[in-house]
């Protein structure tokens, strides 16, 4: 009887244990290449004319974003790039200004995998206001992004 327990307690402890370092296990997905279409007018949803790429190489909880586009913002503006949560809170994290026509980005997040579209913004150059304009153009993100 006390080996029963003693086995049972133990099976508990190490299911527990694993429980506990799945948390902990490195996020590893296959760097993505995608296209940036221009956005539907109206939207939502991009069309089919190309603005640039798109690649995302997602190791641990690091993101590493490289944007190269052909488009050209308009006079006194700047494109800016974002990742959005376009399934869930709609929340829009900017990834800053596109410096000419490309944007590299490396950052630490703790669920890069939230986010389900890439979208470009046209700003004022000198904008104080935090939020998005419309948008510009944009990718759907390919699994794993939007699980």
């Amino acid at each position: 009887m006390i080996k029963t327990k003693i086995t049972l307690v133990l099976i508990v402890i190490a299911t527990l244990f694993s429980m506990t370092t799945a948390n902990f296990q490195p996020l590893k997905a296959e760097p993505v290449t995608m296209d940036i279409n221009k956005a539907e007018d109206p939207g939502p949803g991009f069309g089919s004319e190309k603005l640039g790429t798109l690649s995302i190489d997602t190791q641990d909880k690091t993101v590493d974003l490289s944007v190269n586009l052909t488009a050209v913002p308009k006079q006194d503006k700047v494109f800016e790039a974002w990742l959005v949560d376009a399934d869930g809170s709609n929340y829009k994290l900017s990834l800053g200004a596109i410096d000419g026509s490309s944007l590299k980005v490396s950052d630490h997040m703790v669920n890069p995998y939230t986010y389900t579209e890439f979208i470009i913004t046209e700003e004022p150059i000198d904008d104080a206001d935090p939020n998005a304009a419309g948008t510009y153009g944009g990718a759907e993100l390919q699994a794993p992004f939007g699980q």
